[in-house]
């Protein structure tokens, strides 16, 4: 009796590994050439508050070469 079941749990172990490997590979590429905004392009004029209430405007923020944004996501929030 006992060698049944052990033969039967490697069985029903090797099947579920068999449908979860697939589900394990790399996830697939993502050509981000074709969505969002790109490298050099312009952005439309936009304003925000920073965490003060402090109202911030692009041309206000803009320097003579310009302006970098940088979109941050914290793992904590």
């Amino acid at each position: 009796m006992r060698g049944t079941s052990g033969r039967l749990m490697s069985t029903l172990l090797l099947a579920l590994t068999c449908l979860i490997a697939p589900a394990a590979q790399a996830p697939q590429k993502i050509d981000t050439s074709t969505i969002g905004p790109q490298v050099g392009d312009r952005i439309p004029a936009f304003a925000g508050t920073d965490q003060f209430g402090k109202p911030h405007s692009f041309p206000a923020a803009a320097g003579p070469r310009g302006l970098m944004l940088v979109f941050f996501r914290s793992a904590d929030w």
